[in-house]
């Protein structure tokens, strides 16, 4: 299950680890498969996985990703989070973070960690250039994407669906018609929406009168942050701001 090819042909994704199991378990993913060290301990959550197998030391080396996975390796049906199942959520929300275009796993990974750390509703990916279910964004995520509604769609379908529910649209593009974050008290509902580093935010979000903030930064040496970094930096103004 390394290819993403097959991934999406099985609709399964690798999980590694007994914490990260335990904890996609608990959030209602459904357990497929699981693999485990021939001398790992029982537990009761084993029991949650109709097929069960043990493997020796070598075998089990090469059946995990990562060479730090400790005992247990597990497929799980990916939860994939449909568009029109979110309307009960997105009227509750005060805020959802939407990136465009992300590529790169780790910064996947660690916006979604961050995401469930500030407490916003709902991660959209839009135009994804990755594969969300990979092994690298499940690392990088620590968790977070069993407990984070988590949605992939086209930036079209996901403006359609923010302003349908009300969200007040705050995108990030370097432009000369900006607002700094610290100038910004964040409404009821707010939606931060970001574009991957290489190449910002597409056309689909820059001329329909959404705000343009910007995260000040001084000196001339540095002109924009990581995504992920800079993600962390605008939900937790937001979260600030919540009364």
């Amino acid at each position: 299950m390394t290819k993403a090819r097959a991934r999406k042909q099985s609709g399964l994704c690798v999980v590694e680890g007994a914490r990260e199991i335990q904890r996609a378990l608990a959030a209602g993913w459904t357990g497929v498969e699981l693999w485990s060290k021939e001398d790992a301990a029982q537990a009761h959550w084993m029991q949650s996985f109709e097929r069960q197998y043990m493997a020796g030391a070598k075998v089990f080396e090469k059946i995990a990703y990562r060479s730090s996975t400790e005992a247990h390796v597990a497929l799980f049906k990916q939860r994939h989070w449909k568009l029109d199942e979110l309307g009960a959520l997105l009227s509750a929300a005060r805020g959802v973070l939407v990136v465009e275009g992300v590529e790169k796993p780790g910064n996947a990974g660690a916006i979604l960690r961050t995401a469930q750390a500030a407490g916003v509703a709902a991660v959209f990916f839009a135009d994804a250039a990755l594969d969300l279910y990979g092994p690298n964004v499940m690392r990088n995520a620590t968790g977070a994407i069993f407990e984070v509604p988590t949605v992939l769609g086209t930036s079209a379908q996901v403006q359609s669906l923010l302003e349908e529910h009300g969200f007040q649209i705050y995108i990030t593009h370097m432009h000369s018609d900006s607002v700094s974050m610290f100038e910004l008290d964040w409404p009821g509902k707010s939606a931060i929406v970001l574009g991957e580093e290489s190449g910002g935010l597409s056309s689909h979000w820059l001329h329909q009168g959404y705000t343009n903030t910007i995260i000040p930064m001084e000196g001339e040496a540095v002109d924009s942050l990581n995504v992920s970094v800079a993600a962390a930096v605008l939900m937790y103004h937001w979260k600030s701001k919540l009364v």
